[in-house]
């Protein structure tokens, strides 16, 4: 890339009519890449009043930028480079951020309600607060994010990592919690005598799912550590994607239910599940013993 600055008019365009939203007045490179014009023109919009909302800000280099309190609503930022970023109480409303990396960004108080985060890499944001009613999560990179006090009615987690992360009195309605019970318990229909086990295991803070190897997850680890068998010939089928896996892998060891901590958290709703089974299925108490 040149030494050379040169000052450079960039139109910006509206997502949903391709016209021309602003133009700003940029000063870089000639040659610099677009994404890095991009993420120059959102700061000159920001100091201008441009409105930023419904723009097209796709593969905008944003890392490390000063987004507090910015009305980006509509706006599609997928693929976008927002490490570090600081969105705190940023207005995202139905915004796209598909694929977009947010690793380590703060999100806290931010408005993301029907935003799109399919894909997005947002391990180690601060989300705490932010509200993800009807937001879009699937596939999403959550490891060891901060969600506690966070909205998640009505959002879609499915295949999301949420590795690590802390949902210590988040919003979580039954819709987005079925899919990992449910889940749950087709497990534990495959291992139910094993589940007293898995009970007193969860209360002892014995779950910890980083010490099984490959593709297995903490919990069908601890179901075949209850039977004194292999994960293998339990599970062959074991995938550490599926939503009950992905929920424990939330809990480390030594979390136990009920400690104000992101895996005490799973570990009591985990907890609650099981033993919601055991009363359903009549699993006596002593059977794995």
């Amino acid at each position: 890339m040149s030494d050379t600055q040169a000052v450079e008019k960039l139109e910006v365009r509206n997502r949903w009519t391709n016209r021309v939203q602003f133009t700003a007045e940029i000063t870089c490179a000639p040659d610099a890449a677009i994404g890095v014009k991009l993420g120059l023109a959102v700061q000159w919009a920001r100091k201008s009043g441009a409105v930023l909302s419904d723009a097209d800000l796709s593969d905008a280099d944003l890392s490390d930028a000063d987004l507090s309190g910015a009305d980006l609503s509509g706006a599609d930022l997928s693929d976008a480079d927002l490490r570090r970023a600081d969105l705190s109480g940023a207005v995202l409303r139905r915004a796209v951020l598909r694929d977009a990396d947010l690793s380590d960004a703060d999100l806290r108080r931010a408005v993301l309600s029907g935003a799109v985060l399919s894909g997005a890499d947002l391990s180690g944001a601060d989300l705490s607060d932010a509200d993800l009613r009807r937001a879009d999560l699937s596939g999403a990179v959550l490891r060891g994010a901060d969600l506690r006090g966070a909205d998640l009615r009505r959002a879609v987690l499915r295949d999301a990592d949420l590795s690590d992360a802390d949902l210590r009195r988040a919003v979580l309605s039954g819709a987005v919690l079925r899919g990992y019970k449910a889940d749950f318990f087709m497990n534990l229909l495959r291992a139910r005598d094993e589940v007293p086990y898995l009970i007193a295991a969860l209360k002892e803070g014995r779950v910890d799912g980083s010490q099984y190897e490959g593709e297995c997850a903490c919990l069908v680890g601890t179901l075949a550590n209850g039977r004194g068998a292999s994960y293998h010939d339990m599970f062959p089928d074991a995938y550490s994607g599926n939503p009950a896996e992905q929920w424990f892998l939330m809990i480390r060891k030594g979390d136990k239910p009920g400690d104000d901590t992101g895996g005490g958290f799973a570990s009591q709703k985990a907890l609650e599940w099981a033993e919601e089974f055991q009363l359903l299925m009549g699993v006596e108490e002593s059977a794995a013993a």
